[in-house]
């Protein structure tokens, strides 16, 4: 696939630029919603739990589709679905922006979603694709730093825009950006690229995958909340495993899968996307739960949240590109062993955590953190893509990409998981009302500090997978 990598420069900086503002978007869209749920709960007069649909549907539609996104952009052209997707997507805003009632956020929500599954596969194809090999990493590392830039701004700019204006400028300022940046790629993205090998599209395999992973993200976070013994949950989960049974059934049996699980022979490619899975459990479960630590046990303003929380976003978005720079010199393994470990201090140093701790500690620790992400996430990404073959880049992409989002969804599922258990336990221990928790910081503080122990295992889980994927052979392309 030599013929088709830019060799101009302009043209890969505009490709850089273009997928980077993308990935900016993405984040900055994601983390401002999060801080805005306390107010669009109070706007529309409904419970935390039911808000908190918001962020979970829009993580389940996007991970049960990625895959099917990323095919077809193998298929068509990833140009084409780039597009189609930042249209969805800015359409989905701007209804969300206008939507009169809490059942019509959420159907916008879900087709914005749908749209951001359309592009974000695509994202890191592109970069794989038509980028030489000695600045793919630090492409990769521009993409993560714009990421890392759209998680400082949004919980500072969701904050302040609840403080001062409505939640609704949350939908709407990420309008014209989509606006500007369809624009731009339509001018300058490359349309020309390889035909792949079997055009064929797996619609049975499609449906499998999204019944099988809606069905198990649901029961994993209905289960955390409502008990796993409930009818619809065991019900949930058991058509979530038998569709998944099917689906690689299917995958195995027909000769043009939606997903190659040949890919999963490299044991690399296998370790790689595991310690991705395990890493964003860790960092977004974490990142939805610690608002609630510092508006339930500290006490602090949902303004000056916004600053505390863009610690670590920050450390991460200033360490990225220098990682993902690096990783073209040393390779990616030691990169990620590096921000695992770095992770590990991080999650031990919040266990500490107590009420009466120093705003300082929070926020060194929540540094640490970042900086562990910063060093795990371009070297990661760069040790996925380069062990998947050419012509499979966008599935490839999208199977990072479901690492990704299936790794936040459980992440957020498990923390609370793990806090509710904690809790009931000292409940049962008591033997106090369930509805006094409230009225007992210790016992609330327990749960917390049980969900940042539980960072730790996860974090060493992805330090040990980490550990076993291995970088490939240097390549001169």
């Amino acid at each position: 696939m030599d013929e088709f990598v830019i060799k101009d420069k302009r043209g890969q900086y505009w490709l850089i630029a273009i997928v980077s503002a993308v990935s900016f978007m993405i984040t900055l869209d994601y983390s401002s919603l999060i801080i805005s749920l306390p107010s669009i709960a109070a706007y529309f007069g409904i419970k935390v739990g039911l808000v908190a649909w918001l962020p979970t549907i829009y993580l389940l539609i996007i991970t049960s589709t990625l895959l099917g996104f990323g095919k077809l952009g193998d298929n068509i052209g990833y140009k084409k679905v780039f597009l189609m997707g930042l249209v969805v997507f800015g359409l989905g805003a701007l209804l969300c922006a206008i939507a009169p009632n809490f059942t019509f956020l959420f159907i916008t929500r879900s087709l914005q979603s749908l749209g951001q599954a359309m592009y974000s596969p695509i994202c890191i194809a592109l970069l794989t694709y038509y980028l030489p090999a000695n600045i793919k990493g630090r492409a990769l590392g521009l993409y993560a730093t714009l990421q890392g830039l759209g998680l400082t701004c949004g919980p500072v700019v969701g904050g302040f825009m609840n403080s001062y204006f409505s939640w609704r400028d949350n939908f709407i300022m990420t309008v014209p950006l989509a606006t500007v940046i369809f624009i731009a790629a339509w001018k300058k993205l490359p349309a020309k690229q390889g035909k792949a090998v079997d055009t064929r599209f797996d619609y049975i395999g499609a449906a499998l995958l999204f019944i099988g992973l809606v069905g198990l993200l649901y029961a994993m976070n209905t289960g955390a909340k409502t008990g796993w013994g409930e009818p619809f949950v065991v019900a949930s989960s058991a058509t979530g495993l038998l569709s998944l049974l099917l689906f690689v059934f299917q995958e195995k049996r027909i000769a043009y899968p939606l997903l190659d699980l040949k890919l999963f022979r490299n044991l690399n490619f296998t370790f790689a996307a595991l310690a991705a899975l395990c890493a964003m459990a860790m960092n977004i479960g974490i990142g939805f739960l610690f608002p609630f630590f510092l508006q339930m046990m500290m006490h602090i303003p949902i303004a000056k949240m916004g600053l505390v929380l863009m610690a670590s976003s920050l450390m991460s978005m200033i360490l990225a590109p220098f990682t993902g720079a690096l990783s073209d010199r040393l390779g990616s393994r030691i990169l990620c062993i590096t921000g695992m470990t770095i992770a590990v201090i991080a999650f031990t140093s919040l266990s500490f955590l107590t009420p009466r701790s120093s705003l300082l500690w929070v926020i060194l620790s929540l540094a640490c953190l970042g900086a562990g992400m910063g060093f795990f996430l371009a070297p990661n990404n760069r040790l996925i893509m380069q062990h998947a073959p050419a012509d499979k880049q966008g599935v490839a992409s999208g199977v990072y990409k479901v690492a990704l989002n299936a790794g936040s969804s459980l992440g957020i599922a498990l923390y609370m998981l793990v806090m509710a258990q904690v809790v009931l336990f000292d409940v049962a221990k008591l033997n106090i009302m369930l509805d006094q928790v409230r009225q007992n910081p210790d016992i609330m503080m327990a749960g917390f500090r049980g969900a940042f122990i539980f960072g730790i295992v996860l974090a060493l889980m992805s330090l040990l997978f980490s550990f076993l994927a291995k970088d490939k052979a240097r390549s001169t392309r």
